[in-house]
């Protein structure tokens, strides 16, 4: 099982001040279009204790939102909450808590002095950092959101069988109507048509990345 599986389940990640809970940064994947006022329900259900956490691991603890999981972890200075469309599997904790800890050490001095210097400006955490970071670089590193970007197939070299064969049909019928698949889809329709678990899903699709089967759209 891969971490492509957290990388396709993910929807949105928010970063919230611990002192006030204001929202500091938000990323949304590529192929999901950004929706404040879902935001601003889950931070009310949050604020309003609506929605039960469960301790999982160390300082993480899982909810549920509609029909989206939630993760939510606390550090020094803030509260990271991962939005995502499946079930958490064992890397989405381990993925969280690893970008939490690079979050706080690369963003530390704004973190620190957000309202004494900065006046709570959120503006500079959409920027670089002092220390020449970036936020959307972290995040693309942790989650590799370049699953989710659009993906022109290339045939393989070699004859598929069994599940990589049904699974590669499926992606060939999605590339028919535009020319590009969306790996989001492609996961959630196989995992109907096939009945193949989708932890296993996830890792027929990320043999095809591996192998070069699927190549971003903006790279050819």
């Amino acid at each position: 099982m891969t971490m492509i599986s957290v990388s396709l389940s993910f929807r949105y990640l928010l970063i919230f001040h611990r002192e006030n809970e204001g929202l500091l940064y938000f990323k949304n994947a590529p192929d999901i279009e950004f929706d404040p006022l879902f935001i601003e329900k889950i931070k009310y259900q949050i604020h309003k204790g609506h929605i039960q956490f469960r301790q999982i691991k160390n300082q993480i603890i899982h909810g549920m939102f509609d029909q989206y999981f939630l993760l939510l972890i606390s550090s020094n200075f803030s509260k990271t909450i991962l939005i995502l469309d499946e079930k958490p599997n064992e890397f989405t904790d381990e993925a969280l808590e690893a970008f939490t800890l690079k979050f706080e050490s690369q963003w530390e001095d704004e973190l620190s002095l957000f309202y004494s210097l900065y006046q709570g400006n959120i503006d500079l955490f959409f920027e670089e950092s002092k220390r020449g970071h970036k936020i959307e670089n972290l995040i693309n590193e942790i989650f590799h959101l370049n699953f989710n970007l659009p993906q022109i197939l290339h045939v393989p070299k070699i004859k598929l069988q069994g599940n990589y064969k049904k699974v590669w049909k499926i992606a060939e019928e999605l590339a028919k109507e535009n020319g590009t698949i969306n790996i989001r889809d492609l996961w959630a329709k196989s995992a109907i048509i096939t009945k193949i678990d989708k932890d296993l899903l996830a890792d027929i699709v990320y043999e095809f990345f591996m192998r070069g089967y699927f190549l971003p759209a903006n790279s050819i």
